[in-house]
């Protein structure tokens, strides 16, 4: 693991940013740093944040706006936006994408503890950023068809729940499908917990939720959740649909609800909760 460190921007920073570099197709979806920098510098609704990757330095940057409305979307104004979020071209490839997407949102709970609303908007066809920002924890609610280069999501992120960065899914071998077992893992080698379920007809069925006892209250499970549909859309390529009962206690049924499950009537199961993770 990289040695990240997200922190606000300090104007020693800016000889390092203006080093950054993207490639042509980067810049159809974000940013170079000072092109926005000094925008930012001089807005109290703006904070300008870099990302420090061991000895590599800086290597990331975006803002973060609190109160910004996007055009076209009816969010609430109490909210804070990531904006202009990049990573330098040159330590593309190390893993920064994945940890800064997994860091953010206990970065913004730190220094936004006021707000519970944390909004990004990605470009549709830019399928590798919203992957990761689907892993970290942020829910599509919204599409516009319209945006500057084509069509852009909407993703949302509840401030008031608990993330964990160092949680990951690997599948567990000792299962053949239509049988899956999805072990819950901690930074990188200690299994915690699982997921289990059966694959039917395009739909993963969750069987089992399990995290161990002195794990459990920190946010384990509901990150893991999280992360299953990026997981399934990249080892699963038949599953298109996640799914699991409607359990009697309902810490388990809010549990899924924050987590983007959801009961559709018109499936004919109200007692179902699904969520679609191909779109």
């Amino acid at each position: 693991m990289n040695n990240l460190k997200i922190r606000p921007f300090k104007e020693a920073d800016r000889a390092a940013l203006g080093n950054f570099k993207l490639s042509g197709a980067q810049l159809e979806y974000t940013s170079l740093p000072l092109e926005v920098l000094d925008d930012a510098i001089e807005d109290e609704e703006r904070l300008p944040c870099v990302v420090e990757g061991g000895e590599d330095g800086v290597i990331g940057f975006f803002v973060l706006h609190k109160h910004y409305r996007h055009e076209g979307y009816d969010t609430v104004k109490e909210a804070v936006f990531v904006r202009s979020l990049s990573i330098n071209e040159n330590v593309q490839g190390k893993g920064y994408g994945t940890e800064v997407a997994m860091n953010l949102p206990i970065f913004v709970q730190e220094h936004f503890s006021d707000f519970d609303h944390l909004h990004l908007v990605v470009d549709a066809k830019n399928a590798a950023a919203w992957n990761l920002y689907e892993r970290a924890g942020f829910i599509h609610t919204a599409t516009k068809e319209d945006g500057p280069v084509g069509p852009e999501r909407l993703y949302y992120l509840d401030l008031d729940q608990k993330y964990v960065s160092n949680v990951k899914l690997r599948r567990n071998s000792k299962r053949s499908l239509p049988h899956l077992k999805i072990d819950i893992v901690l930074d990188n080698h200690e299994v915690i917990g699982y997921l289990e379920g059966t694959i039917d007809e395009g739909t993963l069925h969750l069987d089992d939720l399990f995290v161990e006892a002195k794990e459990r209250k920190r946010g384990i499970a509901s990150s893991a959740l999280r992360q299953l549909g990026t997981f399934v859309r990249k080892n699963l390529d038949n599953v298109s649909v996640v799914a699991v009962e409607a359990s009697a206690d309902q810490d388990i049924n809010r549990l899924f609800e924050h987590v983007g499950f959801a009961c559709f009537k018109d499936t004919g199961k109200p007692h179902l909760y699904i969520k679609y993770i191909k779109y």
